[in-house]
């Protein structure tokens, strides 16, 4: 076997050792020898909704990189951003839906070998609201994120804990603008209250910086405004064409002992969403009164209710007289739009709305009839709570949207004429309700009644859950129409209790094949429809699940309950 001895492996080490070295610094010599650094590798952008986070490979030798963000891939001119740092990576955020274009270098001690600009890196940001999916929903299926909760103001919300610095709001005629710097703690409430706003609609953005993170509109309004104790009844008999009269209180306002007329479009808003203003006729109506109508051949475009608490008893006491109809119409009139929106109407002795005075041509006559988060309780307890039975009286389109209406005696919509109509209806539709003791009368009735009827955009229920009713309730019945009506029911359900005998009908129709069974009875579904109250909040009562299991929950029925 053959030996190496102690000097021979000592001087091979060496010279292994030497040569290492000198190719080592061969190659460190030779990477200072060249011109310039190498260009950032692995660049790249991720995006996190708006907020963008760019990254490179570090660059040996480099003392800091030069990155810049511009729209314009060519001369990156007005870039968004210019900056030089050390590390390797950069986060920032940028404006929605717009394409940007980076690049970077990288910067050497020596100014002479820093780097060319590598190639242009190209992303875009996803377009982004934050307004979104926020502020108050007022029992509609409508988010509203800039909302008059006080006078000449505006609460506007957006996502909390957006980075967010200032608000921009312009009126709808560019008169009049303004800029207003949030908070942080506004920003991490997602809420700021503005006030001192002049009556206008509203165009709100929202800001970061100089980045536009959303806009939303929010309307001021209140040409009259009433106060607890104020005279409602001269305000409606005073209101001009156009004007809004503002409930600013919470407390019990009087339209009278008489009808009010409405002679031009007028309004009438609660300020509070949530705490409803209570609106009552004065003792001595009588129990056929009705608290609204329209005087002989006026032509409206517009009547609203919004966020009020509609009383059938005189003066808001249960022990006095309960007049007979909120609104009643018995002589010709042309109105293009009848709205309740988040209205609590109840404990009326006939019924909430009823045409009555087209005996010959020219009667009646609403183009839309729209009933939006209302919570109903108590009425149509002598007619149908849409009731329209003179030939000549009629509505172009009937709307139940978002809406609980419960313990009534009649029909929801009763249309019973003598001959077709000259004018047929174009729609009913009804979406998002829900129905508790309904039908209750010992007549015979259904909940949709239609006769001489023709409707030729046909009759839509949609998304509804009916709980009890009455012993010999039928679903639908439509009589001597001309044309079949087009009946669709979809993503419905029923409780045990709700009853839909064979209609007596020649079209007849049973509103129960086309929905979902729900095995129980209404109490088994509900907390307590029985007691339900028409205060605001709800105190007594509830339509709030008993049955977290139900399969509906969230989607069918007024949505307010979940």
């Amino acid at each position: 076997m053959k030996k190496y001895n102690k000097i021979s492996i000592m001087a091979l080490l060496a010279i292994i050792f030497s040569v290492g070295i000198f190719n080592s610094c061969t190659e460190e010599q030779d990477l200072k020898s060249l011109p310039y650094l190498f260009r950032p590798i692995n660049f790249s952008a991720t995006l996190n909704s708006t907020l963008v986070t760019i990254n490179w490979a570090k660059v040996d030798s480099a003392a800091s990189y030069t990155l810049v963000v511009s729209t314009d891939s060519v001369n990156f001119t007005n870039p968004v951003i210019q900056v030089t740092i050390d590390s390797i990576s950069f986060v920032k955020e940028l404006a929605g839906n717009t394409t940007f274009f980076a690049k970077i270098r990288a910067n050497a001690s020596d100014t002479t070998r820093t780097s060319k600009f590598n190639s242009t890196l190209r992303f875009k940001t996803p377009k982004e609201n934050i307004f979104l999916g926020y502020g108050t929903n007022i029992n509609t299926q409508q988010l509203f994120s800039a909302y008059m909760t006080a006078v000449n103001s505006l609460t506007v919300k957006w996502k909390a804990g957006a980075n967010v610095t200032r608000l921009a709001l312009t009126t709808s005629d560019g008169a009049t603008s303004d800029t207003l710097d949030i908070s942080p703690s506004e920003a991490s409430a997602g809420s700021k209250l503005v006030s001192g706003l002049v009556n206008s609609k509203w165009k709100v953005e929202i800001f970061n910086d100089k980045i536009l993170r959303g806009t939303t509109y929010g309307i001021v309004e209140g040409d009259i405004i009433l106060n607890d104790g104020d005279n409602l009844q001269a305000a409606l008999t005073a209101a001009t064409s156009g004007q809004v009269i503002l409930l600013a209180g919470t407390g019990n306002y009087s339209t009278g002992s008489g009808t009010i007329l409405f002679n031009s479009s007028v309004k009438l808003r609660g300020l509070s969403s949530t705490q409803l203003p209570i609106v009552s006729m004065k003792t001595g109506a009588t129990g056929t009164a009705n608290m609204f109508g329209i005087p002989t051949g006026v032509n409206i475009d517009s009547l609203v209710f919004e966020n009020v608490n509609f009383t059938g008893y005189c003066d808001n006491l249960p022990t006095n007289t309960k007049i007979g109809y909120l609104f009643n119409n018995k002589v010709q009139c042309l109105v293009t739009n009848i709205k309740f929106s988040n209205c609590n109407i109840h404990n009326f002795a006939n019924t909430v709305f009823r045409l009555s005075g087209g005996t010959t041509a020219g009667g009646n006559h609403i183009s839309n009839l729209n009933f939006n988060g209302c919570l109903m309780n108590d009425v149509g307890t002598g007619y149908a709570i849409v009731n329209i039975g003179k030939s000549y009286d009629y509505i172009d389109n009937i709307t139940f949207a978002n809406s609980t209406i419960s313990k009534f005696d009649y029909p929801l919509i009763s249309i019973v004429q003598t001959a077709i109509l000259p004018t047929p209806i174009n729609s009913i539709k009804v979406t998002n309700c829900t129905f508790n003791q309904s039908t209750q009368s010992t007549a015979t009735k259904a909940l949709f009644t239609f006769d001489f009827v023709n409707i030729t955009s046909g009759i839509t229920i949609s998304k509804c859950v009916f709980g009890s009713s009455g012993s010999i309730s039928a679903g639908l019945k439509a009589t001597n129409a001309t044309t079949a009506p087009i009946v669709n029911i979809t993503g419905c359900y029923y409780t045990a209790d709700f009853v839909d005998e064979t209609p007596i009908a020649t079209i007849p129709y049973s509103i129960k094949s086309k929905m979902t069974p729900y095995l129980g009875k209404s109490t088994d579904l509900w907390l307590d429809p029985i007691t339900v109250s028409t205060t605001t909040p709800i105190t007594g009562g509830s339509f709030k699940l008993k049955d977290a299991a139900f399969v509906g929950k969230g989607v069918a029925g007024d949505l307010r309950w979940y």
